[in-house]
């Protein structure tokens, strides 16, 4: 979102009148956008399973103490992604 500077006199530039209307779109699309931050954090990591995500790469990481460990993430997070789009191609069969 691009926003300018007020004019020296204080008034609004045509801009920042664009950006507030930005912002009141934003806000009717998505209601949880001036919710609680941490909880709208917490319900966005429910809801996506992020901390079962990191804790079960965690766990193998740490049982494996793979050399290169960034590479061993990548293999993971690409075997969780092929595994739930063999889930998804097995669902609409």
């Amino acid at each position: 979102m691009h926003t300018s500077e007020s004019k020296q006199d204080g008034s609004n530039t045509v801009e920042n009148v664009l950006s507030a209307t930005e912002i009141t779109f934003e806000s009717l699309e998505n209601p949880e956008i001036f919710g609680d931050p941490y909880q709208v954090a917490m319900n966005y990591a429910e809801e996506h399973k992020i901390l079962q995500i990191f804790q079960d790469i965690t766990e193998k990481l740490l049982f494996h103490k793979p050399d290169d460990p960034l590479q061993f993430i990548l293999l993971e997070v690409q075997s969780m992604i092929n595994a739930r789009q063999a889930e998804a191609e097995k669902l609409s069969d």
